[in-house]
């Protein structure tokens, strides 16, 4: 209903198209509106990429404020295909990127081939008035000086190349398509001219790749010989340096020969003064020796007698000395005995010593351990508390995302019959209400009406799922749920995030399985797995893709989850439940996400969870819990 209002509203426009072949009506409107109402139509009849997303059209006037001022007054309350048209003024292509429609007025300081450079590639329109470039416009105006009118030309290989979509019906408005292969020729013979430009510069550079390849073979011949003289002046170099060596060694010998010779001529001449010297101590000590020989016979006879009383003293002496090594031998061993006796002891003492400070010690480490176990389980439940928290904060803020939507919709819808309601008024007080006019209001407040409902039931469908999740966190009670629903419900608050890093989401697996568990720690590891894998596995990448399955295995619930992400080499994959392990310590990681996730399933789903994965092949996590759990 409310497009075929949109439709009949908007009649006006396409009625001037229709009525500009009448060159007295045409005569009667300005070229300004004639140019107005076909940007209007325009904006109707070409269709841009993801247009269902839009929430407005955005048409930008470049560098021409009289223009803007007619086209804002004409187009800015109007609404195209059910969403309003923004009218903007820009000054430089930068902003005009942002557009859906850029019009071009061409003048001697604007170059159309350099806009249309700027704008490749960004889905936007190009709309230029009276530009003789052909090659690189859409649609272009034209001004008919014989008969006053105006009409457009469509350069649809362009349009095409912008993903834009251009209706069949736009060309009966009065344009004309160009010929596009006149264009086609025209940059084949520019195509051929640059295939002979390089043929001649392959050639001529063939020619300087022979000269450089001669005459790298004489540098590598003179380099040859070079390395060759420079190795015959090294050896030459070489046996120099030796030479002088073995002079200055047999210079030096030489000098120390010298040297020698005048000691031993010094050395001779003493040793002559002593020999004389000797000679007459010797005839002295002969004389001194025949009268000591005399007294050596005398002594010799008195020796002879004490050498045989010394013998005889000798033998006792043999005698006692083989009692004293007897009982040496005797306390030696006494002495050993008692070593190894206090040896023994002191092992002794030691070891009670030692076994009483390690079980003092053993019972301080006991009492130790226990506390620091229970500020563990303290630690850990804090933690849990603390994901629970920042699980809370993600669903609070994917709600808050999911509810924006419905909530703008509610209020454009509002806005929009707000403004009828007051156009009814005026009427109304000026008298001219028609009965035509109130039918058209009523089935505009019943389209609003209805909007504003859907809108209000979705936000508040939204809501109860978020009150769902949010109180199994926080309550962690035991309860029955389809465990399908109660995913999808989780993944949803979820969706902001998932649309942040643009990664789809879909279920597969069984429906209707009634599952008894604690809803609100199965929310929090599917949290911390999808946060796992948009922060790891997607932070990189363009788009992404994640599924959750679910299976009946006997008493068992098989869950199974996949990413098509960066995936983990095997390092991570071995250390991936370890605490404190994280690959992103500097940019804020700490660790835990997975850990406590391991926790969750084994403490209080009472389950089990194994991971696989590969580098650039994504990751898959199979989580099996009871299906009810006491």
């Amino acid at each position: 209903m409310l497009l075929k209002w949109l439709r009949y509203y908007c009649c006006v426009p396409i009625l001037f198209m229709g009525m500009l072949s009448n060159l007295t009506f045409a005569q009667q409107l300005s070229s300004e509106q004639i140019k107005a109402a076909y940007l209007y139509n325009f904006l109707k009849h070409v269709k841009w990429p993801q247009e269902q997303s839009k929430q407005q059209f955005v048409l930008a006037i470049y560098q021409d404020d009289d223009f803007y001022r007619t086209i804002n007054q004409a187009l800015s309350r109007r609404l195209v295909k059910g969403k309003p048209i923004s009218v903007k003024l820009v000054n430089n292509i930068n902003q005009a990127k942002k557009a859906d429609l850029v019009f071009v007025s061409v003048k001697p300081n604007i170059d159309i081939s350099l806009i249309a450079t700027d704008l490749r590639r960004t889905d936007t329109l190009l709309v230029t008035d009276n530009s003789v470039d052909k090659h690189n416009i859409m649609i272009n105006l034209l001004f008919n000086s014989e008969t006053s009118g105006i009409s457009f030309e469509v350069n649809k290989s362009n349009i095409v190349f912008e993903r834009l979509e251009m209706s069949a019906e736009l060309l009966l408005l009065g344009g004309t398509e160009i010929d596009v292969a006149e264009l086609y020729r025209e940059t084949e013979l520019a195509m051929q001219k640059m295939r002979q430009r390089e043929i001649e510069l392959n050639s001529a550079l063939a020619k300087q790749n022979q000269q450089l390849a001669l005459s790298s073979q004489r540098l590598k011949q003179l380099d040859l010989s070079l390395k060759k003289r420079q190795q015959e002046a090294e050896q030459r170099q070489q046996d120099l340096v030796a030479l002088k060596n073995k002079i200055t060694e047999q210079q030096q010998a030489f000098s120390a020969k010298e040297k020698q010779l005048d000691e031993l001529v010094v050395q001779l001449t003493g040793a002559k003064a002593d020999l004389e010297q000797k000679q007459t101590l010797a005839e002295e000590k002969e004389q001194a020796n025949i009268q000591m020989a005399e007294r050596i016979e005398a002594n010799r006879q008195i020796l002879a007698q004490q050498q045989s009383q010394i013998d005889l003293q000798g033998v006792q002496l043999s005698r006692k000395n083989e009692e004293l090594e007897e009982r040496k031998a005797r306390i030696e061993q006494q002495k050993f005995y008692l070593i190894v006796l206090a040896v023994l002891i002191s092992i002794a003492v030691f070891i009670s010593i030692l076994v009483v400070w390690l079980f003092n010690k053993n019972k301080k480490t006991t009492r130790e351990l226990s506390r620091t176990l229970e500020n563990l389980k303290e630690m850990q439940d804090q933690l849990i508390q603390s994901e629970k928290l920042a699980s809370l904060g993600k669903l609070t803020a994917g709600v808050a995302h999911e509810i924006n939507t419905p909530l703008g919709i509610a209020i454009t819808s509002s806005s929009s019959a707000l403004e009828n309601t007051k156009e009814i008024q005026s009427d109304f007080d000026l008298g001219n209400l028609k009965k035509s006019t109130l039918g058209r209001y009523l089935k505009v407040m019943e389209q609003s009406t209805n909007l504003n409902m859907s809108s209000l039931n979705r936000v508040i469908e939204l809501l109860n799922n978020f009150k769902q999740v949010a109180a199994d966190q926080v309550v962690g009670e035991i309860r029955e749920i389809d465990i399908a629903e109660y995913i999808n419900e989780v993944m949803q608050t979820l969706s902001a995030e998932l649309k942040r890093f643009r990664v789809n989401y879909r279920y597969l697996g069984d429906d209707d399985i009634i599952v008894k568990t604690v809803p609100g720690a199965l929310a929090q590891v599917i949290t911390n797995l999808v946060t796992n894998s948009l922060k790891h596995g997607f932070e990189s990448r363009d788009s992404g893709n994640l599924t959750i399955s679910v299976k009946q295995q006997g008493n068992n619930i098989e869950i199974e989850y996949t990413d098509d992400g960066e995936g983990m080499d095997s390092e991570v994959l071995r250390n991936i439940f370890e605490p404190f392990f994280t690959t992103k310590r500097s940019s804020g990681g700490t660790g835990l996400g997975m850990n406590i996730v391991y926790n969750i399933i084994q403490q209080k789903l009472h389950g089990d969870i194994k991971v696989s994965s590969e580098l650039s092949q994504g990751s898959r996590f199979v989580i099996t819990i009871p299906q009810a759990l006491n």
